[in-house]
């Protein structure tokens, strides 16, 4: 959870007034979409669940109203991840500039027997401490009851004011519920975990993981699955990547350690605060690709956006990202030409519809940099000098990945890649060698433009 600065302001969004908001109710809505977002408010952290029947993925909605109060729960159910049904402030916040609701942050859900407990994060910078773990439960997942004596704040081994975004579930081994909380020991982030026999009363357990990124980072909105005979660890670096890293075990208690590649992150900067949920038998994390500072394409990133969804396979250890099947199954899929293009060919791709195009890259001895353009200001750079993909916003030439808004690395090992490019209105999300690279993009044409800007390439 990342906390933005309380904004007064006028409050009127897309012409609706702050009356309109106070008789916000959880009614349902439907969307299709890829990557989801309610019409006039924006997507942040998710909270997903699989309940044994469909995905409930609780989100904090950034409605960027001017409210002192901001992000209550909301939920989008779905079977497939493209038909959702939207449920919006299933949990709200309290707008008292006194109340520890005041902004509601990251947390999860449980479903135990036939009660949905949802542990969430109040938050009022005004307070000490800012931060306090609070329970409200459900019978239906939509209406909750909040239980304010319930809450807690940290042990005094633990920075009272970055205490937040639990996430819970049932450790079959102990016996017990787990709760992983994101916070600082010794001005290092970790990962604490906390236990209980009954969801009510809760043990410091003491820390579950301690940053190993080289810097002093809060891990934001952990998560922790059991898939494929292995504990998957996943988390947000606060700073300085911002990007969802994971780590594996083979005990829920760990060590976590590193997979044995190149990066250890599952996509770029372009995708945040990403958990990881299984329905037993596929594994997926569910995040949010930002909006832009005054909707350009040069503008910094918002806080929320889109939700975004990636399929995730465990092999020789390490994890690999690709477009949800499920949801691929409701798009037409074209193969990318088979063309070797030499330098300055260009082969394009008429995307007037949201289609997925896919295709193998060769390497040539001469391969050296691959542009994919949406415009003549977007583009996806696969540099195979560097052995960087990266996103530009600006004339080809200018960035490299160093200074990239959005990069990923390039599989070094091999001369082949495997690439898909996925568009669906502002959302350009590209899967190479495993890893995804998530964009939002305004000013893009009808045609995607793939070229040999240095260099020989070989598609088929």
């Amino acid at each position: 959870m990342s906390i933005k600065k309380f904004i007064i302001g006028a409050l009127v969004i897309g012409g609706i007034t702050l009356s309109a908001y106070l008789y916000y109710s959880n009614t349902q809505n439907n969307i299709h979409s890829l990557y989801p977002r309610p019409e006039k408010t924006f997507v942040g952290d998710p909270m997903p669940y699989y309940d044994g029947k469909e995905f409930k993925i609780y989100y904090l909605e950034d409605l960027r109203d001017g409210q002192i109060g901001f992000h209550p729960f909301s939920l989008l159910t779905t079977k497939d991840f493209y038909h959702y049904s939207e449920y919006p402030n299933v949990i709200p916040f309290v707008n008292d500039a006194d109340s520890p609701e005041l902004a509601l942050g990251t947390g999860s859900i449980i479903k135990v027997e036939n009660t949905y407990h949802a542990f969430y994060t109040g938050h009022n910078g005004s307070l000490t401490p800012k931060e306090t773990i609070l329970h409200a439960t459900s019978q239906d997942g939509i209406h909750f009851d909040k239980i304010p004596e319930n809450s807690f704040v940290a042990d005094k081994d633990y920075h009272a004011d970055d205490f937040r975004d639990p996430f819970v579930f049932f450790e079959e081994k102990s016996g017990e519920y787990w709760m992983l909380i994101t916070t600082r020991k010794n001005n290092q982030g970790v990962i604490a975990k906390y236990t209980s026999k009954d969801l009510i009363t809760w043990k410091n357990d003491g820390v579950l993981f301690e940053n190993d990124l080289g810097n002093d980072s809060n891990l934001e909105c952990p998560s922790l699955v059991y898939f494929n005979g292995k504990w998957i660890l996943a988390f947000s670096d606060q700073w300085d990547k911002r990007v969802v890293h994971y780590r594996l075990a083979n005990s829920p208690d760990g060590p976590f350690v590193k997979p044995n590649q190149d990066n250890d992150y599952l996509d770029g900067s372009g995708f945040y605060a990403g958990r990881l949920v299984t329905d037993g038998d596929k594994l997926y994390v569910v995040g949010w690709i930002p909006t832009k500072e005054g909707h350009q394409d040069r503008g910094k990133y918002n806080w929320a956006g889109n939700l975004a969804v990636h399929e995730l396979n465990l092999d020789n250890d390490q994890l690999t990202v690709q477009m949800a099947e499920v949801a691929k199954n409701h798009f037409k899929t074209t193969a990318i030409p088979t063309e070797q293009l030499t330098e300055g060919q260009t082969l394009e791709l008429d995307n007037n519809k949201n289609n997925i195009f896919e295709g193998t890259l060769h390497e040539t001895d001469n391969t050296k940099l691959v542009t994919v353009s949406f415009s003549k200001d977007n583009h996806i750079v696969l540099d195979f000098e560097s052995k960087y993909a990266y996103y530009t916003y600006r004339a080809l030439g200018v960035d490299s990945y160093n200074n990239a808004v959005n990069a990923i690395p390039i599989n070094r090992h091999t001369d082949e890649h495997k690439i898909t490019i996925v568009k669906e209105n502002e959302m350009v999300v590209i899967y190479l060698d495993g890893t995804a690279l998530s964009n939002r993009m305004y000013e893009t044409e009808d045609k995607i433009k793939i070229s040999a800007y240095k260099g020989d390439v070989v598609f088929e």
